[in-house]
């Protein structure tokens, strides 16, 4: 026990926190500790007690802003665990420390420990095959109650989800009403040593045309120029005397999905696929009239969130380019399909800024077997 408690000491005291304390600390002792010196010392005449002053207050200083490090910290951490059980514990971990370094408090909601083995959702459930979004909006209302218990809404939040991508993109979609001056989405860099890093902030500047800067950033990113030749749009030859209502948006951002743009394309030429699941699918597939492809390099996307934001930012304005040029031309109740291996938090946002306009496609085969149209559930847990 004793070894194990000096092991935490020695790990607390090379922290950052611990520094600053040991500064705090340090500083504090010694400022109070000259203050009779510096007392003696003021109403002797002509004496030189300039230089305690210099050093009391400099020590006062340090004080101040150690202290203010340490405990200057606003908001709230929300680990929001929206998906069902198997998650790994020390990933749960991770993110409550990371949070209660950037913010002074922080809960969690785990929406099967919440719900149990029978809510909606859940394996033993015998509730209807669309509960996925019950769920989530479940999560959301718990979320708004604890942080009601507050009193007034944080300024500050940083949430980390971990959820499929089916339930990112809903939960983006009920945060899109949210009042707080910094929602920041927090994720596990993919970087190796990096650790948790902010992935994006949730707020009206998503929706805005990207600038020069985003489109600088982008060039990197994207395999197109995005100022001069922009994503790629692949019409669709339609069956005669078939309608198409939708327009995919192709976004693949994990390098090693390999075939995902191919997989995603046929699936939305098709209206069916053996590797998506369309949500709400009813007996008659709904194709798509063509897929707007925002293809990125080889590669993971680098875990910036001036990157991120700068994404989202661009494939919006396309998207809303594209359904406008397409509403115009008569087909006005065209709707999105969305296919993307991004990470969820990018997820979270797309579903954010599309989500009145777009339904997201998950990766992964039905619950009643390859080839059918099931309702929209949960995806694959490989990244889709």
């Amino acid at each position: 026990m004793t070894a194990r408690r000096l092991a935490w000491l020695l790990r607390f005291l090379a922290s950052g926190h611990g520094l600053l304390t040991i500064g705090a600390s340090a500083a504090a002792g010694l400022a109070v500790g000259m203050l009779p010196n510096l007392a003696q010392a003021v109403p002797s005449v002509g004496g030189k007690w300039w230089w305690l002053a210099l050093v009391a207050i400099g020590s006062v200083v340090v004080f101040a802003v150690c202290a203010t490090l340490l405990y200057g910290r606003e908001g709230v951490g929300i680990v929001l665990l929206v998906g069902e059980d198997g998650w790994d514990t020390t990933r749960l971990i991770a993110m409550r420390n990371n949070a209660l370094q950037r913010h002074p408090s922080c809960f969690t909601v785990n929406v099967s420990e919440l719900l149990g083995p029978y809510g909606p959702g859940s394996p033993n459930s015998q509730s209807r095959p669309d509960a996925a979004p019950d769920r989530v909006r479940f999560a959301h209302r718990v979320m708004q109650a604890r942080m009601l218990e507050e009193g007034q809404a944080p300024e500050q939040v940083s949430l980390y989800v971990t959820a499929r991508h089916v339930d990112a993109y809903r939960l983006g979609g009920l945060l899109r009403d949210q009042r707080h001056p910094s929602l920041s989405l927090m994720m596990f860099s993919r970087e190796q040593g990096v650790g948790i890093v902010e992935a994006l902030r949730l707020h009206s500047g998503l929706t805005q045309q990207p600038d020069a800067r985003d489109l600088e950033l982008l060039r990197d990113v994207l395999l197109r120029d995005p100022q001069s030749e922009g994503p790629e749009w692949v019409p669709f030859a339609l069956p005669g005397g078939v309608t198409a209502r939708r327009v995919a948006i192709v976004l693949p951002m994990a390098g090693h999905n390999a075939g995902m743009q191919e997989e995603s394309l046929a699936a939305a030429r098709d209206g069916r696929s053996e590797r998506y699941r369309f949500p709400g699918q009813a007996e008659i597939p709904e194709r798509c009239a063509g897929g707007l492809v925002f293809a990125t390099r080889p590669g993971n996307v680098p875990d910036r969130r001036e990157i991120f934001e700068a994404l989202v930012r661009y494939v919006n304005h396309h998207w809303q380019q594209k359904l406008s040029e397409m509403r115009a031309n008569g087909d006005s109740s065209l709707r999105g399909w969305l296919f993307t291996d991004g990470p969820v938090e990018v997820v979270v946002a797309l579903g954010n800024v599309l989500g009145r306009q777009t339904e997201l496609v998950s990766w992964g085969p039905p619950p009643d077997g390859p080839g059918t149209h099931a309702g929209s559930g949960t995806g694959s847990g490989g990244g889709r």
